[in-house]
């Protein structure tokens, strides 16, 4: 999904990869940062943005950044393909909860933390410790999901799940076990079903995340931090990419 291009911004990695250098101010501020995956999972869509990312800085005449892939259980065999692809992605071995608070990046740059697609999985009182960790020991965050509580994204959630129907037969021909869980007994139509829409009523509006931030004044202090948030076509036709952001001022 990450990669695939059917609009005029290009694929949803392409596109997040700008919305991520106009909030951090373009890319003179952006090559001050390092960029952490918060809930990296399997690797994401960071080995497509990490490229994004800093073609647009070498471009202008700044160095490469790194990303690091961190998470709660840590995906140690599909992080270290990831790593021999790319000279700018590492990973930290350890687990790391993203509702405690500590400082990733390395020394002598800013940190900016990435919630890719994830920030729903948290419910109210444990997305309320994601966003005050990130506050308290980060210097911007970025959260960027494509379901949500809307017609478009329903609409959307609702191909990609007829998707598997067409995708495995050009696929997976050859698995007669794929086939019958496809076809036969669609154990995996229901699966792609239940989570995309169960995501999708999870998703949060952007006024919905300013509460969970706000309600923890004034014990978490939001002094010179700037929120932004929007939505824009990832995909056509019904594909929208949700965004939300939080820069600190100076930057």
């Amino acid at each position: 999904m990450w990669q695939t291009s059917n609009t005029a911004n290009g694929s949803p990695a392409t596109q997040a990869s700008a919305l991520l250098l106009r909030a951090l101010g373009g890319p003179k501020n952006a090559a001050q940062f390092t960029f952490i995956d918060a809930c990296a999972g399997s690797g994401g869509p960071t080995p497509l943005l990490e490229p994004a990312v800093n073609a647009k800085l070498t471009d202008k005449g700044h160095p490469p950044v790194e990303f690091i892939l961190t998470d709660l259980r840590p995906d140690m065999e599909a992080w270290e393909g990831i790593t021999k692809r790319s000279d700018h992605i590492s990973f930290i071995r350890e687990p790391i909860d993203a509702t405690r608070p500590q400082r990733l990046a390395r020394p002598g740059t800013k940190e900016c933390r990435l919630f890719h697609l994830c920030f729903h999985h948290f419910d109210d009182p444990a997305a309320e410790q994601v966003l005050a960790s990130a506050v308290q020991s980060t210097d911007a965050f970025m959260i960027f999901e494509m379901t949500h509580r809307t017609l478009p994204s329903l609409l959307n959630t609702t191909i990609v799940i007829l998707s598997c129907l067409i995708t495995t037969i050009f696929d997976f021909y050859w698995s007669p076990m794929h086939l019958l869980c496809t076809y036969i007994i669609p154990i995996v139509p229901l699966f792609y079903a239940i989570d995309g829409y169960v995501s999708c009523a999870r998703g949060r509006t952007a006024e919905e995340i300013s509460a969970l931030l706000q309600c923890q004044q004034p014990s978490l202090n939001l002094d010179g931090w700037e929120f932004k948030s929007g939505e824009q076509t990832a995909l056509l036709p019904f594909g929208k990419m949700y965004w939300y952001s939080g820069v600190k001022k100076e930057y």
